[in-house]
């Protein structure tokens, strides 16, 4: 995004959007900034003084057993950004729905996003795809325009019966205009999924899970792929604080390529799999797990240990492991989670290393690192300090370059009436890749802004 704000205040006005019925939310940002490489070109560095504008609107009707939201936003410019970004940026619009039955559950929801690609922020989670691992192209730098269209279901059926089901489904599409970088391609993806419980006893539970996945790609060879799984499923509790929960299927990849002006078709087939055991402490959890993965290039193992634990003031998560990629070369991997609450500030870290198979078959060894604190000065200012790296390289497979981006933030934000804030800051972005180079960029900016929320 274009905009740094201290984060959404949400007006004295009318009732929260918790407090049930049906709720609009407006919202107006109004962003004056300077900064130098705006593109983070390692070549061409280009200086933009901008003026920008978010607009939002909201909607929300929450009842008893069901919640209904929309949401529409945008960034309006005053004038247009260094590499002809568009002047109004940043389109989003979401719908979602959620209920909650007897005995079951429903959900789905759709998403639409028009923005500039040197304005995306590979920081800023996209709440429909939050789950999905680091890959090629969330650390491109280029212009253009990238569109997205996404759409979700889950239905789940027999929640108090001994047996269940639960039928999951996604949709991506991704269309990219105006840009040069080989990484940034259309693609669609479609993943489906199936899953029958069976509770044999309070104690013991087995499963049978059926996975689909098509995508396709707009990439030089013209990737068609569909890949189908078939699990089987066992959990066990052993006693009163251990549990086993164990998981074997076989699965089957078929990749269509045109190669040297020649169509062909490939196929691979094997084993995967997933055993774990945890056992609940008097403070948190620990665990191990064992995953066995399938990809075009070869298999992936990966062995964790994990500890959950509560603090008196935040919690902290941690697992430590290694994996064994698709070329036999041993990868430390793992994660931490890190809170602690003081009494006027925040300080929250993680840190994340895993080996996984992208989209486009390529395998990677992705780092995600962050850290947050936020001080509160006293009822009516606070400071907000933030730094974000992401690390993206090849493990085995095709080639893929290394790529590392970094961004540093810091903040401070007044409340100058009830319900208007004034916030501003500090940003210093930087970005790292083989054969390109690397470059670093620095904002200065100047945030007014006014969230409320009416009942009608």
């Amino acid at each position: 995004m274009l905009f740094l704000g201290a984060g959404p205040m949400v007006a004295q006005q009318g009732s929260s959007p918790e407090a049930g019925g049906p709720v609009l939310t407006f919202g107006i940002s109004s962003t004056l900034s300077a900064t130098d490489n705006y593109n983070l070109d390692p070549n061409n560095s280009e200086n933009a003084e901008l003026f920008d504008n978010r607009l939002s609107f909201g909607y929300e009707n929450r009842r008893a057993n069901d919640v209904l939201s929309f949401d529409l936003s945008g960034v309006l410019r005053a004038s247009e950004p260094p590499g002809g970004s568009k002047t109004f940026d940043d389109q989003r619009a979401r719908i979602g729905y959620d209920r909650q039955g007897v005995n079951s559950t429903l959900s789905f929801g759709a998403d639409y996003s028009l923005s500039s690609v040197d304005a995306l922020d590979p920081f800023d989670e996209d709440p429909f795809f939050e789950d999905d691992p680091l890959e090629e192209g969330d650390l491109t730098q280029d212009r253009g325009d990238r569109e997205q269209i996404g759409a979700r279901f889950s239905f789940e059926s027999g929640l108090n019966d001994p047996v269940g089901f639960i039928l999951d489904g996604r949709y991506r599409e991704q269309t990219f205009t105006d840009t040069t970088d080989p990484d940034l391609f259309d693609t669609e993806t479609f993943n489906l999924s199936a899953t029958t419980r069976f509770t044999l006893s309070p104690i013991t539970e087995t499963r049978v899970v059926l996975r689909y996945e098509d995508y396709s790609a707009d990439d030089v060879p013209q990737t068609d792929r569909q890949t189908s799984s078939v699990n089987l499923g066992l959990t066990q509790a052993l006693s009163k604080v251990d549990t086993l929960d164990v998981s074997l299927g076989l699965q089957d990849i078929e990749t269509e390529e045109t190669l040297g002006g020649v169509r062909g078709a490939d196929r691979e087939s094997g084993l995967i799999g997933n055993i774990g055991l945890s056992r609940d402490l008097n403070r948190g959890t620990i665990g191990t797990t064992f995953d066995v993965s399938e990809s075009e290039n070869g298999r992936t193992a990966t062995w964790l240990v994990s500890r959950d634990m509560p603090l008196p003031r935040g919690a902290i998560g941690v697992s430590v492991g290694v994996t064994s990629d698709v070329e036999d070369s041993i990868i430390p991997v793992g994660s931490v989670d890190f809170t602690h609450q003081m009494k006027r500030s925040t300080l929250t870290a993680s840190l994340e290393r895993q080996v996984t198979t992208s989209s486009r078959s390529n395998e990677l060894r992705t780092t995600r690192a962050s850290l947050g604190y936020n001080y509160e000065i006293n009822s009516l200012s606070a400071l907000e300090f933030s730094a974000n790296v992401a690390e993206l390289a090849q493990s085995g497979g095709p080639v893929v370059n290394d790529t590392v981006r970094a961004d540093l933030r810091a903040a401070y934000s007044r409340e100058i009436t009830e319900d208007w804030r004034l916030s501003s800051g500090y940003e210093y972005r930087m970005r790292d890749e083989d054969s390109v180079g690397s470059a670093t960029s620095n904002r200065i900016f100047l945030t007014l802004e006014r969230n409320f929320v009416l009942r009608p």
